[in-house]
């Protein structure tokens, strides 16, 4: 009896835990962001002369009671835009328009958090090869908790009165900027730009806020010859009250067919990242995160994959992707 009631408690305790960091930094934490930028950008949408299509899911922290699952759906694709890879070249194209939808959900323990979103971006030639492209995107998140799961006596019964779920349903939007062209980016964006309260205890003295999160970001293709490329990147993330973050990333791929790389995230974890392309259509990617936090002592690392598709205007075969 008492190691089921440990057992309860431990639950419990983990549950406001997981309540108290998604109320911090609410974003999902992503490894292989590097492979789908377009999560953290809405400006992101249309770089690419394809529909690009991509789900992802990570486990992290595994092994730790009531550790973060996430996962996510995103497509987005230019409307407009006059492709056209072999004529032209010298001559600066014309701007054009671009779409996008993102579905997110994470569960932590008790807590259940679910996003939809729709992405429209601008995109800005400033010359025959460099692009500036603005990004919005709007929609709503529901936060969900399972009161169940957190409610116990002394004894470790579950407290009827306040075993009923509770769920908040906010809008809310994203902004973002993407300076870009075949060999280099840099961007910047904000998430949860309405900084809304939300209650999910039914106490407006309880009320936590959809903090505004901040990312920026770089990264340079250094092509070695022929076949090689050398690809480093960071990224930066700022949410209060927590620390801010920093990624500092370094990939290699081969005749965009194969890659792979390192990442050291500041604080947190190092990370070993594996993907590949096939026929220029399909995208699969795998990243191993190596927690060097304390956490790392009760837990075995996080897993995280993406897969894509991409889908090819009518009367053109794909073109390779910027690559990042």
């Amino acid at each position: 009896m008492k190691n089921n009631i440990s057992r309860k408690l431990i639950g419990c305790i983990s549950g406001l835990l997981a309540l108290n960091n998604t109320m911090a930094q609410q974003q999902g934490q992503y490894s292989m962001y590097m492979v789908n930028q377009y999560i953290a950008n809405p400006a992101v949408a249309g770089t690419e002369d394809y529909i690009d299509l991509k789900a992802g899911f990570r486990s992290q922290w595994v092994g730790l009671k009531d550790a973060p699952q996430s996962y996510y759906v995103t497509a987005h694709g230019p409307t407009g835009k006059n492709i056209n890879h072999k004529q032209y070249d010298d001559v600066k194209p014309l701007a054009w328009h671009s779409l996008g939808a993102t579905f997110t959900g994470e569960n932590t323990g008790p807590v259940n958090k679910n996003s939809i979103f729709g992405t429209y971006a601008y995109h800005i030639p400033l010359s025959t090869t460099l692009n500036l492209s603005l990004g919005l995107s709007a929609g709503v998140q529901q936060y969900r908790v399972k009161a169940a799961d957190l409610n116990y006596d002394p004894q470790g019964n579950l407290d009827k009165a306040t075993s009923s779920n509770t769920s908040v349903v906010s809008p809310d939007g994203n902004a973002g900027l993407w300076l870009y062209n075949k060999n280099m980016y840099i961007g910047v964006s904000s998430m949860q730009i309405f900084n809304k309260k939300i209650d999910l205890a039914s106490n407006a003295d309880a009320a936590s806020r959809l903090n505004r999160h901040f990312f920026a970001t770089a990264g340079y293709k250094i092509k070695l010859d022929s076949n090689w490329a050398l690809v480093p990147s960071l990224m930066f993330k700022a949410v209060s009250p927590t620390p801010a973050q920093i990624d500092l990333n370094c990939k290699v791929r081969f005749k965009d067919m194969f890659w792979g790389g390192v990442s050291w995230r500041n604080k947190d974890a190092f990370v070993f990242i594996i993907g590949m392309t096939l026929e220029q259509k399909f995208d699969i990617g795998y990243s191993y995160d190596r927690t060097t936090s304390k956490i790392g002592n009760f837990s075995s690392g996080s897993h995280e994959i993406v897969v894509g598709m991409r889908v090819p205007h009518l009367r053109h075969k794909p073109a390779p992707a910027q690559f990042w």
